[in-house]
């Protein structure tokens, strides 16, 4: 079967949609960069000023600052850093807990899930006020733009565009056979029923190798457009970047919080970690659709069942928000398609998106062995398939 790999692989690059559809997708992400409206001269001016001033919010910090040559931007700096105070110090996550039912007005058994939940958020919190991480400077009021600008949106992009590739490649390397023609003589011997796998390892390398390539790509060009330098080592819990959630879907009122993962990261630590669970995402959709591709047997089948299940799925978390039916709203924060709705608040408590620690990742690996599991069944399945 390993012998076999390659030139499945070979095969699968022979498709000129695929170099299309990574040069179109490097372009999009390009122009999105550019178009990215960070004020890059600021970002600029307090890298420089850092390194006399130092990177913590204090009295020292803020009369360094005075001290140096006036200008539009020093007066900017010293107004957005003005009177800031170590706000995790006296912090209560029980508290932040019941403003979150309260808010989304939750109800039923979650609720104590809930207060149990942020009651675990509690030694973070004190974590994080020793290491003074809400008084990091960070970019001071740009920081919120250009954090939000990489992790919600640039790699959410760049996520998406792998999860569109996951899902093409993987009907299309389990019914490519069925597109030419040539399903009948790979069924008809044991043979040619094992070359699914190597179809299968085939591409998943290709899978990885599209979000790894557009991953170094993308964030490649970013720092070139938009060299951030130490900014990368900042906390993810300065009080310059907080988190917003919203009642219901196209609402325009918010809750706005501290961000708060459940251990202290920097933005670095935050993106490395994003993207690798966005890898075990990538490889649960392409493994799903490979198995759809193998039942339905059909590319075009294949692809149509998935729409129909991801706007049913979306359609019934709507309906259940309406209601407030949250004990089945907390069972479906489970499913893939959530953990991939939700990416903008992975590892942090989550809100009413998760009832318990950790639970994207949690959920990512109990969906991965569900779909392995049904890998099993589905080879069971096609060793004894009849041939149509």
């Amino acid at each position: 079967m390993l012998r076999i790999i390659p030139f499945e692989i070979r095969k699968l690059l022979e498709q000129p949609v695929i170099l299309l559809f990574f040069i179109a997708s490097l372009l999009l992400n390009t122009i999105f960069i550019a178009t990215a409206g960070v004020d890059q001269s600021y970002v600029n001016y307090i890298q420089q000023t850092e390194a006399k001033t130092g990177t913590l919010i204090s009295s020292e910090f803020q009369e360094t600052l005075s001290n140096q040559p006036a200008s539009k931007k020093q007066q900017r700096l010293l107004t957005e850093t003005a009177d800031q105070e170590n706000i995790f110090q006296d912090y209560s996550t029980e508290a932040l807990g019941q403003e979150m039912i309260d808010f989304f007005q939750i109800d039923g058994s979650v609720t104590e899930k809930m207060k149990k939940k942020y009651e675990k958020l509690t030694p973070v919190v004190h974590e994080l006020a020793e290491e003074q991480a809400a008084l990091e400077i960070g970019r001071a009021e740009e920081t919120m733009n250009i954090f939000t600008f990489i992790k919600d949106r640039l790699f959410h992009v760049v996520l998406g565009e792998s999860l569109i590739f996951a899902l093409l490649l993987g009907l299309y390397g389990s019914t490519f056979e069925r597109l030419t023609k040539t399903e009948v003589l790979m069924v008809t011997s044991k043979t040619g029923r094992n070359t699914q796998g190597s179809k299968y390892i085939a591409s998943f390398i290709l899978t990885l190798l599209f979000y790894g390539m557009m991953i170094m790509l993308t964030f490649g060009i970013f720092n070139y457009v938009h060299p951030i330098g130490t900014l990368w080592q900042t906390s993810m819990s300065t009080q310059f970047h907080t988190n917003f959630y919203f009642p219901h879907f196209l609402e325009t009122y918010s809750l706005e919080i501290p961000f708060i993962t459940w251990q202290p990261m920097t933005l670095l630590n935050y993106m490395v970690l994003s993207i690798g669970l966005g890898g075990l995402l990538i490889s649960f959709c392409h493994g799903f659709n490979f198995l759809v591709g193998l039942w339905t047997e059909h590319f075009f089948r294949g692809f149509i069942i998935f729409v129909v299940l991801y706007v049913g799925f979306l359609g019934l978390v709507h309906i259940i928000n309406q209601f407030s039916w949250w004990n089945i709203h907390a069972l479906l924060m489970w499913h893939p398609i959530s953990l991939w709705n939700k990416q903008s608040y992975w590892f942090t408590e989550m809100g009413p998106y998760a009832v318990i620690p950790w639970q994207e990742s949690i959920a990512m690996v109990i969906n991965l062995f569900l779909l392995g599991v049904g890998g099993i069944l589905t080879s069971k399945f096609y060793a004894t398939k009849e041939v149509k």
